[in-house]
């Protein structure tokens, strides 16, 4: 039985690394965005560009774990790291 494991990055799909770059980049700037404007349309479509964002790197990267199947196993560290922190 071949054991799982995490693929390197040269196998994640171009899809991942470009939705993980716009995700980074929109959250950067919605999180410098000044929290004085009171324009409450503009606060809603920069949550909604935010969310549309997190929606597309959850999907590649989904897709990507559920082809490799190593969604398990990146779970599992990710937890483990995490908690002994």
């Amino acid at each position: 039985m071949q054991e799982s494991r995490i693929p390197d990055a040269r196998e994640l799909e171009p899809e991942l690394i470009s939705a993980a770059l716009r995700y980074v980049a929109v959250a950067d700037w919605f999180e410098s965005r000044s929290t004085s404007q009171n324009d409450r349309t503009l606060e809603l479509k920069a949550m909604d560009v935010f969310n549309r964002v997190e929606t597309e790197l959850r999907e590649a990267g989904g897709g990507v774990l559920r082809r490799v199947g190593t969604r398990q196993l990146i779970l599992e560290r990710a937890l483990k790291e995490l908690t002994s922190r």
